[in-house]
């Protein structure tokens, strides 16, 4: 099982720099960033399982941040601050946040926190999908069995690697390389001609209507996402905005 992957945004090398040995000594990945602007690049680009934010808990410009971060996606976020007050923990707890520490940290505080904000979020993660359902498509993660409108749909291992990949990280968009790395190895990053031909593959086996696709969507020179959070009236003629890759 791979290790969990940590994103570290703190501007401060001290700081940084220890709390980089202590996730590295744990056996921890991580990912390091100088400020925000690097920090949420990084987020975008490498899914990691949680992030470590560090900020003056009484700059706008940190929060902001950490709501940027909610916007991106739903994993652990633990606070990190000079500084705690009746204000900035209510902020805290407004924005979800899954832990608030105060510096000096120690070690032991900042590695049980995480692990406690890890396993928290892996029992729900299984709780909630041992099988996916939405709208007529079901998979079933331990039988590994897709179907749509109750029957069953046979996808090859590669096909059903890809469409797990796309739930798993649905919202996103992944781009060509991010897929041909998670499902066919790094060695063929670059190949794009193939990722489009297994989308199509997965199209052709799981939408309604394959050329105009409401669950599996491109996005024209990135890549492609699965969207879950349509309104059932939903047409293939309504536009549809996609998160930008940062920085473009």
């Amino acid at each position: 099982m791979d290790e969990p992957t940590i994103l570290v945004i703190d501007g401060e090398p001290i700081g940084r720099d220890q709390t980089v040995e202590w996730l590295t000594e744990a056996s921890y990945e991580t990912i390091v960033a100088e400020d925000l602007g690097s920090g949420l690049r990084d987020l975008y680009s490498y899914h990691p399982d949680a992030v470590i934010l560090a900020i003056d808990g009484t700059e706008a410009i940190g929060w902001t941040g950490v709501q940027h971060i909610r916007e991106l996606c739903d994993i652990p976020i633990i606070l990190v601050t000079p500084r705690a007050s009746r204000g900035s923990l209510q902020k805290a707890f407004d924005l979800g946040l899954d832990g608030y520490l105060v510096r000096p940290l120690d070690a032991e505080q900042l590695l049980g926190r995480l692990a406690s904000v890890l396993r928290k979020a892996r029992n729900n993660h299984r709780a909630s999908s041992s099988v996916f359902r939405h709208e007529n498509l079901a998979i079933d993660w331990k039988r590994f069995e897709v179907r749509v409108d109750g029957h069953a749909v046979h996808l090859s291992p590669t096909e059903f690697k890809l469409l797990s990949l796309l739930v798993e990280r649905r919202g996103w968009v992944l781009t060509y390389d991010q897929i041909l790395a998670h499902v066919w190895g790094t060695n063929y990053i670059g190949d794009k001609d193939n990722v489009k031909l297994y989308i199509w593959y997965l199209r052709r086996k799981l939408e309604p209507e394959p050329s105009h696709p409401r669950w599996i969507l491109t996005k024209y020179g990135i890549g492609y996402t699965f969207v879950d959070d349509l309104p059932a009236a939903h047409t293939p003629s309504q536009r549809v905005e996609f998160l930008p890759a940062i920085g473009q």
